[in-house]
């Protein structure tokens, strides 16, 4: 597969490639195989070549830092409900914020999001030109500006505070890649405008030959995380109720139902990535192009722990652990009888002494080694219920990027924000509560300015850590909280004994010294340095209107 690096070579034969596209696991859409390396001139001739330029421009979701083993499996130790192992540098890296613009996951995270827009832009400058029927070709561009503007929102909510290279054509030649950066605004303006056209043209639901695909609900979705996380409440929450309004999603009976193989694209999915194992056996867990690559992720190898053939290469913090050892259970639901934890804490990660549930087969307790002061580990999106994982790192789990949840505690925050209704905003906390067999809130104990605490650092965390692209990070910036949470975390004092993870008392912890995370994280944050990546020095240094520094265009 050809990476989206900026050097010459790179340059120069993207110019001469139409695309590069994998394939996902779902019935018809994205299983054709594809052509590669066909000259522009050869290419773009008509409307089956026109879809399989969208298939290519969708299959750049799967790349390791769009929605990748990569991003997903690194994002979350940055924020407050992960932490790496001892040995892993990069993770270490994230954690401690000492990453740097040469970090892998600052490099492939803008060269895999930037080869799904370069892809996008194809689709979008060749459509015109294509005689078909104008509503086939009108879906063809929604979708494609759908995918433009997602990827071009990941990179401004990751990237020097949003200001970044914009390319809204097809390179003509080395030169053109050397654009100056943009305006946050102008960033901005580019993604609000392709995810409008996107919303207006999409259709609700797509028949389930082409299920996967883009639809009204994942471009509303989008567009409320962009106006959320611009602080914009109450634009973002019009966005969030129509979804919510729309019926057309629904909470899954089980939590799990959001993590495993077995319940993709069900009723509580807006959009999600599509990787299969079957599809094609490749030799790497990596979703990448090319006949001899697969398109699996290889998140649950790198989370897996070694009793279930993987590196657990980055773990639920301290902190989540024992915040989901006090999830609160409602023991007048059934499902409760016997449980050591709540349904959620039990489907989201594993804790040795979690007796009700099992974990690669075996009791949770002999799971994994909880050793290197190591508490609990990750169950979602892990084929846990196996006795291990692939052996070649492959994973078929399709990443939720959007689920029903998400957009439901989003809107109790807007409503909450915007003086709103407190019981619409309980209420819908409550429903996610209840899902999970976990003690509703009552509304007398609680107002406005403590349901949005509980929303903050109980119910956020709880339901969506190690989810979707990055959210927990998004929140924390959003709510100017990051340095407010790594002080806090810094403070806390654990200990594990005989492998379980408690609060450290001095009283009776004698004889062990205590554990304590995000102490380095505490002291080094700087706003300016860590809310957002600085732009890669691949680009820099190839880009010959960026030089060495990040400033704005």
């Amino acid at each position: 597969m050809m990476k989206m690096m900026k050097n010459t070579l790179y340059k120069i034969t993207l110019v001469l490639l139409a695309f590069f596209t994998l394939g996902c696991d779902v019935d018809d859409f994205l299983t054709e195989e594809n052509i590669n390396a066909l000259s522009t001139e050869s290419f773009w001739k008509n409307e089956s070549q026109l879809e399989q330029g969208l298939i290519g421009a969708y299959a750049a979701l799967q790349l390791p830092g769009s929605m990748g083993g990569s991003a997903s499996s690194q994002f979350p130790v940055r924020s407050d409900v992960g932490r790496p192992n001892t040995w892993n540098a990069n993770a270490q890296g994230l954690q401690r914020l000492t990453f740097n613009d040469n970090s892998s996951i600052v490099r492939s995270a803008w060269d895999d999001n930037y080869e799904g827009i370069n892809r996008a832009n194809q689709v979008i400058e060749n459509a015109p030109n294509i005689q078909m029927d104008e509503q086939d070709k009108i879906l063809i561009l929604a979708q494609a500006r759908f995918l433009r503007g997602l990827y071009y929102y990941w990179l401004y909510t990751s990237y020097n505070e949003g200001s970044i290279v914009l390319y809204t054509e097809i390179a003509k030649d080395a030169s053109d890649f050397n654009q100056p950066l943009a305006p946050k605004e102008d960033v901005f303006a580019l993604i609000d405008a392709d995810l409008k056209y996107a919303r207006e043209n999409l259709p609700e639901t797509w028949p389930p030959s082409d299920v996967g695909r883009a639809t009204w609900g994942a471009a509303t979705a989008v567009l409320a995380d962009l106006y959320i996380n611009e602080r914009d409440f109450a634009t973002a929450r019009d966005y969030l109720k129509e979804i919510i309004d729309s019926r057309l999603y629904s909470l899954t009976p089980e939590i799990g139902w959001n993590f495993d193989e077995a319940h993709e694209f069900n009723s509580e999915s807006i959009f999600e990535v599509s990787y299969s194992k079957a599809f094609k056996d490749g030799f790497g867990g990596n979703a990448n192009d090319g006949a001899n690559r697969s398109e699996s992720t290889n998140r649950a190898e790198t989370l897996a722990t070694t009793t279930g053939g993987g590196f657990r290469v980055i773990m639920p913090s301290y902190w989540v652990t024992m915040l989901f050892k006090s999830d609160s259970m409602d023991m007048s639901d059934p499902r409760n009888e016997g449980r050591t934890f709540s349904i959620r804490a039990s489907e989201s990660i594993a804790m040795a002494d979690d007796e009700f549930s099992t974990f690669y087969g075996r009791p949770s307790d002999e799971g994994g080694p909880y050793n290197n002061q190591e508490a609990s580990y990750l169950k979602k999106f892990q084929n846990w219920k196996l006795t291990a994982e692939d052996e070649l790192g492959r994973s078929g789990i399709n990443e939720r990027v959007y689920r029903l949840a998400d957009i439901n505690l989003l809107y109790a925050e807007c409503l909450l924000e915007t003086g709103g209704s407190f019981d619409v905003a309980l209420d819908l906390v409550n429903e996610i509560r209840r899902r999970s067999g976990v003690r509703r809130l009552v509304a007398a104990d609680y107002d406005a300015t403590s349901l949005m605490e509980h929303i903050r650092w109980v119910e956020r965390p709880l339901e969506l850590m190690f989810e979707g692209r990055d959210i927990r990070w998004k929140d924390l910036r959003r709510w100017d909280a990051v340095k407010e949470q790594y002080d806090r975390l810094a403070e806390l004092e654990f200990v594990i004994v005989e492998k379980v993870l408690r609060y450290y008392d001095p009283a009776i912890d004698t004889a062990a010294s205590p554990l304590r995370e995000y102490v380095e994280a505490a002291g080094n944050f700087s706003p300016s340095a860590h809310y957002y990546f600085p732009i890669p020095t691949t680009e820099r240094t190839s880009n010959n209107n960026l030089g060495s520094g990040n400033t704005e265009g």
